[in-house]
């Protein structure tokens, strides 16, 4: 009895974050219905744990549409953890001058299995629609942020990652397991990547990765724009070195934070 019990709750409390999860900048509201037949759960199941949420203020029910939303406790968790993650910190400053050099907005991502997350997007003065945001997954496979990574992960990673379907957003995604292995090859001997249309139509990217002190890849920076401004040659030779100039920044902040913990450590 007591470990069906045990079950039980470690299976709501997977449901819950579930749950959590299914909010999206795309669906920032959602019905009790839509969330039990997302997660292929009971309605009253889905009730009962935003019941449950909402009485922690990790959701909202709006009282006239019975439509739920996230909450102010979600706020406040990501305020936290954009506080205690260094790099965002640390990269913050550099993504800025990034943007201001290029005139392109900037993202700073870190790999979560076949997705990249993006924990920072310095925005820049020009309304161009890009599917980027703080908190966004996109597909590691087809975006200079993810590729930048992918590119320089174990064979191991990569083998994982490439064994399942890769999907094609554009005619320009690349979705043969060979090609797309061809051009990790060419990003790691390069220290760059410069994706053409591979995730949304016209728009160009061009990401570099962050290495942590043991030197392996940790995150990776990069900028979107749109093709008829980085289309020119000479465009994109300066933004590929402001993107690489600034991912070894980065990398250099990170190894000396680490460097310094370590001394203090010592002392």
């Amino acid at each position: 009895m007591e470990t069906e019990q045990v079950l039980q709750r470690n299976s709501s409390i997977e449901n819950a974050m579930r749950i959590l999860k299914t909010f999206s900048m795309h669906q920032p509201e959602l019905r009790v219905v839509d969330i039990a037949g997302e997660l292929n759960i009971a309605k009253s199941t889905a009730h009962r744990l935003l019941s449950t949420l909402a009485s922690e203020g990790f959701v909202y029910k709006d009282p006239q549409s019975n439509h739920y939303s996230l909450g102010v406790s979600v706020l406040a968790l990501t305020n936290i953890v954009n506080s205690q993650l260094p790099i965002v910190k640390e990269a913050t400053p550099i993504l800025n001058a990034l943007t201001e050099k290029t005139g392109e907005s900037s993202h700073l991502a870190i790999r979560e299995g076949h997705e990249v997350i993006y924990l920072q997007k310095i925005e820049n003065e020009y309304s161009v629609h890009v599917t980027t945001h703080i908190g966004r997954r996109n597909p590691v496979h087809c975006t200079s942020t993810g590729q930048a990574i992918l590119a320089f992960e174990t064979d191991e990673v990569v083998d994982e990652i490439l064994s399942g379907p890769l999907v094609k957003f554009t005619e320009h995604t690349i979705t043969e397991p060979q090609q797309l292995r061809d051009k990790l090859k060419e990003v790691r001997r390069l220290g760059y990547v410069i994706d053409h249309q591979g995730f949304e139509n016209n728009v160009i990217s061009i990401g570099a990765p962050i290495f942590n002190s043991q030197d392996e890849v940790m995150a990776s920076v990069n900028i979107t724009g749109p093709v008829n401004r980085l289309k020119a040659m000479e465009a994109q030779r300066k933004c590929v070195e402001e993107v690489v100039t600034t991912a070894r920044r980065v990398s250099n902040l990170v190894k000396l934070r680490k460097k310094l913990f370590e001394e203090e450590r010592g002392r």
